[in-house]
């Protein structure tokens, strides 16, 4: 009778070690680096544009976890208020995916430039949760070879005819040095290449005045409008298409009765330049 009890005591020891025994989190979840995509915001429909690159994502990245991060607090703020839905900041993304048993992720920045959002939202922020290893996915414009490969991009956009039809591109604009410099090269790259196409910011360098100066020497019969930001966002609606006396549609229609084209979508709807997002993104983890 001594035996069946002794085994019997032993298989029950067994049970209560396995119940008791810390639960691994599935391997599929922290076997590779977590992925954060790391955008400003907006609060406007154009939110589907994030939806969107989350899918090409997840096309060119399938086993990876992904989550995102919104730098503008103004952004998540008016969102909680009005929408009543929680956006994380960067640093609540990085600390919730830490305590989910990840060592390792790679934030990709969604910003055009590594102006000010990038310096103080993206870089520093992702220095400050110890023990996680962070690799960082730069910017769209963020190298001469960025530069070529967003011009080819957004050159497809263009119309056939740039003779009689100008194009404006209507950049956010960086109050840093570098941010601003990245914008100017740009700027000058395309009209280098482009008789008719310029860029203007919604503040700071290139100044938007010079733009307008610009069409007005052309004298084109007609002006397409695009948003050079990841979301057509409230910049594209009202700044730039809207009716406000101060619009860029409304100060270009000063000059002349122009037949005036806006292109609603963002960059974040174009293969090309989801193309460049998704090698800075394969560059940061392979730097993990």
């Amino acid at each position: 009778m001594a035996k069946p009890r002794k085994f019997g005591w032993l298989f029950l020891l067994l049970l209560i070690f396995a119940i008791s025994a810390p639960k691994a989190l599935p391997a599929a979840s922290t076997a590779n680096p977590a992925i954060v995509l790391a955008a400003f915001g907006t609060t406007t429909e154009a939110f589907d544009t994030y939806n969107h690159f989350e899918t090409k994502v997840r096309e060119r990245f399938p086993d990876y976890e992904i989550r995102w991060a919104f730098t503008s607090h103004k952004v998540r703020q008016k969102v909680a208020k009005e929408k009543g839905k929680k956006l994380n900041d960067l640093a609540t993304t990085l600390r919730e995916l830490k305590a989910a048993g990840f060592s390792g992720v790679a934030i990709q920045s969604l910003h055009i430039v590594p102006g000010e959002e990038w310096d103080k939202k993206v870089v520093q922020i992702s220095r400050e949760i110890p023990g996680l290893k962070v690799a960082l996915g730069k910017p769209l414009l963020s190298s001469k070879e960025d530069q070529e490969r967003v011009l080819q991009a957004v050159a497809q956009t263009f119309p056939k005819d740039v003779k009689d039809t100008a194009v404006v591109l209507m950049a956010h604009g960086s109050p840093v040095p570098e941010g601003e410099k990245a914008y100017e090269a740009f700027d000058r790259l395309l009209r280098s290449r482009y008789q008719n196409v310029f860029m203007g910011a919604v503040e700071h360098k290139p100044a938007k005045e010079e733009a307008f100066e610009a069409v007005e020497k052309a004298n084109p019969a007609a002006v397409v409008l695009m948003p050079f930001m990841f979301v057509a966002g409230e910049h594209a609606a009202k700044d730039m298409l809207g009716d406000d006396p101060e619009s860029w549609k409304s100060e270009l229609l000063k000059q002349k009765a122009y037949r005036i084209e806006g292109i609603k979508q963002g960059l974040g709807y174009q293969d090309g330049i989801i193309a460049i997002y998704l090698d800075h993104l394969a560059q940061a983890l392979k730097n993990l």
